[in-house]
């Protein structure tokens, strides 16, 4: 049985001391933010001193921060200290009317990079709310460095291939904003080499002003060879960003943000042996490596397993990518269904892996299990589990309209599905009914199949289009409790995806009448462990407490919080929680 170690215990009776302090600067950022309001005035959906308009983001939590008007404007405004974004990183953020929020014109979360020290003040242009404003067009020179692609022998210039740039600002379509070699822009790499391989070109974009803008650089062939952008050039959709606040020049950016640099041999290994307990996946279904690398490619070749392994569910390959190149990939294979993708865990970028390539000539990477889940983090049987969704105040994401309980139809769709085709079709088996009829609370209840992962990834509908967020923003919730092969999760709000903690909340009461007070927030696998010391002696693992069994507990908004009286003894208890 593998253990993950996660710093995850609670102690009773032990008085912990610090040996030393150690100190470093913390991430800090003044950020003044603002919004016009006019379009919303004018159109009769805000009302100042009625309504209120927050900006809510990374910088705190996704919680809201008021804003205040600016002398008789429409413009509000208000400043926070980001403490939670790193200095030179990027910060995600919308604003909110009464706790919905905006649509922007690149249907993600605003972004803006952050001064690179610590204290420093950045104050954001002022966008439309919505980016509903009177459109403006400015000219965007775009500029990108093909050398490391060159060196990689995936593009030749003059060989027939074309660079361009795709965006919201073009419908992400094709063919309408390609890119000229420049060769009079010269660049020098860390190794002292100078090429000329950036192509540029100018797009004349319309929007809002300061509207959010997102996109990525192409080439062709092989057809739609979109560039992976590193998290730290990235907004919370895996793009390249800028707002549309004037003409402007982009810096030159490397393709894929691989700068030109030596060639890496990099081995990646994926563990099937969970997918092959529960009979998800079996050896003759092919396993394949998708990323930047290779154009997210899912066919051959196909990634080998050693047969004379003693685990000869461990898939591997090599490909050669540039040195310092930040690269995103998936593991995928092919089931009865099509191509199931991997749903690695955090972190994660644009819901892919990442990794940097260090400055060696080979590499390998640790072996990891699809979707990071071992045979302890799968569903042990079929559960039926209830879904409750309030729609009061719901509206489709971006813009509308409101839900109308009378018209309307609610579905769910998620991870257990494979997610199927966002249309009422597709979803008709899994439509949630209004309960109690004439309220806006909508439930259901369905079969989540023996050898699912545990956390359940999942989002509502309305009128079975992908509409209560913006795509991949979903909910999280666990399967706590398997015992009655039944479980309820806690009540949802339309457009509030949230998402879960894994486990965890150990907390320990008063002792009385020789039992303490235990509560934790549990699930199939995870269990109690006690120790009489800390200094000496091991731990016991109490399997009865897992969730597999353990059924008595309260509701919670993270769901099944299980309570106990323990029984106490002489001297001290020290309890932990574990994840097997």
């Amino acid at each position: 049985m593998i253990t993950k170690s996660k710093n995850l215990a609670l102690l009773a009776g032990l008085l912990l001391g610090a040996a030393g302090i150690i100190t470093a600067q913390a991430a800090s950022s003044i950020v003044t933010f603002s919004v016009d309001m006019a379009t919303n005035i004018a159109n009769g959906t805000f009302t100042n001193g009625v309504t209120v308009v927050n900006v809510n983001g990374t910088f705190n939590g996704w919680s809201a921060l008021p804003l205040v008007e600016v002398g008789g404007t429409t413009v509000y405004t208000n400043t926070a200290n980001d403490t939670t974004d790193a200095n030179g990183g990027v910060i995600s953020y919308k604003f909110t009317i009464n706790g919905s929020y905006e649509g922007t014109a690149d249907f993600n979360n605003r972004a803006a990079r952050l001064p690179s020290t610590s204290g420093a003040s950045l104050v954001l242009p002022t966008p439309f709310y919505g980016d509903a404003g009177a459109p403006v067009t400015n000219n965007v020179t775009f500029q990108v460095d093909m050398s490391q692609q060159i060196n990689l022998n995936n593009f030749t210039n003059g060989g027939g291939q074309i660079v361009e740039v795709r965006g919201n600002f073009n419908g992400w379509g094709g063919g309408s904003n390609l890119l000229t070699l420049d060769q009079s822009i010269l660049r020098t790499n860390q190794f002292g080499l100078v090429t000329s391989n950036v192509y540029t070109g100018t797009v004349s974009v319309g929007s809002s002003p300061n509207a959010a803008m997102d996109y990525k650089f192409v080439y062709d062939p092989p057809t739609n060879s979109y560039e992976g952008v590193s998290p730290a050039n990235a907004d919370a959709g895996g793009n390249r960003f800028f707002i549309n606040s004037g003409d402007q020049t982009l810096p030159v950016a490397d393709y894929s943000d691989a700068p030109y640099a030596p060639l890496s041999s990099v081995t990646f290994s994926v563990d099937m042996s969970a997918q092959a307990f529960y009979s998800n996946w079996n050896s003759s279904m092919p396993v394949a490596l998708a990323g930047s690398f290779n154009n997210w490619n899912t066919g051959t070749p196909y990634m080998t397993n050693n047969p004379s392994s003693t685990n000869t569910n461990i898939y591997y390959e090599t490909i050669v990518v540039g040195q310092g190149a930040t690269e995103q990939y998936k593991f995928t294979f092919q089931g009865t269904g099509g191509t199931a993708w991997e749903n690695p865990s955090p972190p994660t970028l644009g819901g892919n892996r990442f990794f940097t390539v260090p400055t060696a000539a080979s590499t390998t990477l640790p072996t990891v299990f699809f979707s990071d889940l071992q045979v302890n983090d799968l569903l042990t049987k079929d559960m039926m589990v209830t879904f409750t969704i309030d729609m009061t105040n719901a509206s489709q994401y971006p813009t509308g309209p409101a839900f109308s309980p009378s018209t309307d139809t609610v579905y769910v769709n998620g991870s257990w599905l494979g997610w199927l085709g966002w249309n009422p079709i597709n979803l008709a088996p899994y439509q949630l009914t209004n309960d109690p009829p004439g309220s806006e609370i909508y439930t259901g209840q369905f079969t989540i199949p023996k050898g699912s992962p545990i956390p359940v990834i999942y989002k509502y509908s309305i009128n079975g289009t992908d509409n209560e967020a913006a795509s991949g923003n979903n909910h999280q919730r666990y399967v706590r409790s398997t015992a009655a092969g039944a479980y309820g999760f806690p009540g949802d709000t339309f457009g509030n995806q949230y998402g879960e903690p894994s486990f965890g909340q150990l907390a320990i009461g008063r002792a009385s009448a020789g039992t303490v007070p235990l509560s934790w927030l549990g699930a199939p696998n995870v269990q109690v462990q006690t120790s009489t010391s800390l200094a000496s002696g091991s731990w016991v693992s109490h399997p009865e407490t897992a969730g597999t069994v353990w059924t008595a507990g309260t509701s919670s908004s993270n769901g099944l919080v299980s309570v106990t009286n323990w029984p106490t003894g002489g001297g001290s208890t020290f309890f932990r929680l574990i994840q097997q």
